[in-house]
């Protein structure tokens, strides 16, 4: 107890102090917020449990201290209001800031009020909060609302707002960009005439549909705009607002987001094109096999009647035929690499080079009129690709120029060199910088609109009559440019002709021969027995013929089975060739595993048009087994049956 009254100020100086202290005893610490009590000198009488833990407890020993000397750091405003809650008013202040004794800034939130005891103010009350974390999360959330800002309209995102009974409208900044439009439509009608015109009467829909107060009141349309310099895709998705007091509701305004997507249908259209290349590729896996058996029937009776003796011009319209057929086996090997069931065999070659030796079949393609012009400028330069993917897509530019010549004009075929920077390659769709052999073909044809540009890479998509194009050879030409590592550039405009550019990578190194057919240099065989396997009569016919004319002896099977029969019964069969496709359960690899577990050391030999996807499924050992793929010439078949026969041996 001594020392409790030791500890009890004097009640004479501090008469205020003192009674201050007796009124607020039990109760000031039910307060839950940072409060402080002074007399009308400014002495310190009591504080909260809240301001204790805030500012100091050692506060707490300090009653009867000075107001300025116990709380130094506060606001000056705050200091300043002191005379005013003297007088009887109360002084707030929402946020202030001030430094701490410990040098850290702080935000507060104060209010100093008078304390009155018996009708009179006998002091003040000191509420004082530190918002220093909400003020920091304000300029946070200010910061990131900003940043949502600017994010929001990088993704092309705006925000409107509708009065229908007003015939206002106010909106974000964005929309103006995003709609690129000087101003923002405030009626139904405004927004219609942005608006392609193919896309209005889904719009009409779209809007009679969300002003129904039975429906769902909401409302999401796509449409394109009808003035933008490139194809601009934009959508409106919001919420109709409707006076519910009114019988039936009202529809009275809109709220709602203009949004860009331009991007989306973009890839909406490229997963469109990649479906329809789905369909090429199930197009090409059923035709392909049949279509170069009719091939290799053909080419097959070719070769054998142009070895034969005949006249000079007999023999000229055979080798013409021939080289008709191998075109259109590239034909047909180029339509299987688009659709994914072929893979190519790219090899390195000059450029220059490789357009001189297919000058002759680019010229047999035109008529008359048209005048085919070659402008070398790639000088040695050399590009890593398959030859006739290159082959290909030179024919298929070839005849679209031709196509687009109405009389008479010409198509140049120029090739150069181009190093592209970033901001080069940025100007190309679908471009990269680097270094580049370019071919060009240009025709003095009707040229390109805007629309048909477009979409000249889309499958499927002509301007051709249906009986003479199907929208497939610029697609060709472009997946084909692809595989090879390039891109293209199409360059076009109404009356203005087309130049259609290839961009190949440039690469470095000596070229890869293309592997020699001389007609007259066959590997001849030495009468071995070959079992044939080909369950199509007509091309087993000419591959027994061929191998005849070889040299070598010959039986034959319709399948599988009937193969199997044979070698049981003893036949004395040196090579087995047979086709991959066979009629039944039993597969040409089938029938290799059947014979190799008979006679591992059998050679064996296969074929077929449509096989690359099969033969890529199996084992390593059956994929090192040689496949001819259809058709083949008598020179290619003439060495893969030597090669078989006799793996060890040099070429030639």
């Amino acid at each position: 107890m001594a020392n409790s009254e030791e500890c009890r100020p004097d009640p004479r100086p501090g008469h205020g102090v003192a009674a201050l202290a007796e009124d607020l005893e039990g109760v000031i610490d039910l307060i839950p917020v940072p409060v402080a009590v002074f007399d009308t000198e400014m002495r310190f009488v009591a504080a909260s449990a809240a301001f204790l833990a805030a500012y100091g407890g050692d506060i707490a020993h300090a009653v009867g201290s000075d107001h300025d000397a116990l709380l130094p750091w506060l606001p000056v405003a705050c200091r300043d209001a002191r005379g005013k809650a003297l007088a009887g008013e109360t002084v707030q202040c929402d946020e202030s800031r001030t430094m701490r004794p410990d040098g850290r800034e702080a935000w507060t939130r104060w209010t100093v009020a008078p304390l009155r005891r018996a009708g009179q103010v006998a002091g003040i009350i000191l509420i004082i909060e530190d918002i220093s974390a909400e003020k920091e999360f304000q300029q946070l959330t200010d910061l990131r609302a900003e940043e949502i800002i600017e994010a929001m309209k990088a993704a092309g995102i705006a925000f409107f707002e509708m009065d229908f009974d007003r015939d206002t409208l106010v909106a974000t900044e964005p929309a103006r960009q995003l709609l690129e439009t000087q101003e923002v439509p405030d009626s139904f009608d405004t927004w219609i005439a942005l608006a392609a015109p193919e896309d209005r009467v889904r719009l009409k829909e779209a809007h009679r549909a969300a002003i129904d107060p039975t429906g769902s009141r909401k409302f999401s349309i796509e449409f394109k705009l009808a003035r933008s310099a490139e194809p601009k895709v934009i959508e409106l998705r919001g919420n109709i607002r409707f006076d519910e007091s009114a019988d039936p509701p009202r529809p009275v305004g809109a709220i709602g987001a203009i949004l860009d997507r331009t991007e989306r249908a973009r890839i909406a259209a490229a997963m469109v094109r990649g479906q329809r290349m789905e369909t090429v590729g199930r197009m090409a896996g059923l035709i392909a096999h049949d279509f170069n058996n009719l091939l290799t029937v053909i080419l097959s009776n070719l070769e054998l009647a142009a070895r034969t003796e005949m006249a000079d011009l007999a023999r000229g319209h055979l080798e013409r035929a021939i080289d008709a057929t191998r075109i259109g086996a590239g034909f047909n090997q180029r339509l299987l690499a688009l659709a994914g069931a072929r893979t190519p065999k790219p090899v390195r070659f000059g450029l220059d080079a490789q357009l001189a030796e297919t000058w002759t079949l680019l010229e047999r393609v035109l008529g008359e009129q048209v005048h085919l012009r070659l402008l070398p400028g790639a000088d040695r330069g050399q590009i890593y690709m398959d030859r006739g993917e290159l082959d290909g897509a030179l024919l298929n530019l070839v005849i679209n120029a031709r196509d687009a010549i109405s009389a008479a004009g010409t198509i140049t075929i120029r090739t150069g060199s181009a190093q592209l920077d970033v901001q080069q390659a940025g100007e190309i769709e679908g471009a990269r910088p680097g270094r580049f052999l370019t071919v060009s073909v240009s025709d003095t044809g009707h040229g390109m609109t805007p629309d048909v540009r477009r979409q000249a890479l889309d499958p499927f998509f002509t301007t051709k009559d249906a009986r003479v194009g199907n929208g497939l050879g610029l697609t060709s030409v472009a997946s084909s440019v692809a595989r090879a590592g390039g891109f293209l550039d199409i360059d076009s405009a109404p009356g203005k002709g087309t130049t259609i550019t290839l961009y190949l990578p440039e690469v470095d190194g000596d070229p890869m021969l293309a592997e020699a057919e001389d007609r007259d240099a066959l590997r001849m065989g030495d009468g071995q027995l070959v079992l044939v396997v080909e369950d199509d009569p007509l091309v087993r016919e000419t591959v027994l013929d061929r191998l005849e004319a070889l040299g070598y002896a010959v039986i034959e099977a319709g399948n599988a089975h009937q193969a199997l029969e044979q070698i049981e019964a003893g036949e004395p069969v040196e090579l087995l060739f047979s086709d991959i496709v066979l009629p039944g359960s039993c597969s040409g690899f089938d029938l290799v595993d059947r014979v190799r577990a008979r006679d591992p050391r059998l050679p064996v030999l296969l074929t077929s048009g449509h096989a690359s996807e099969k033969f890529a499924g199996r084992p390593k050992v059956e994929q090192e087994i040689e496949l001819l793929t259809k058709p083949y010439s008598l020179s290619t078949l003439s060495a893969a049956v030597a090669r078989a026969l006799n793996p060890d041996a040099p070429p030639g």
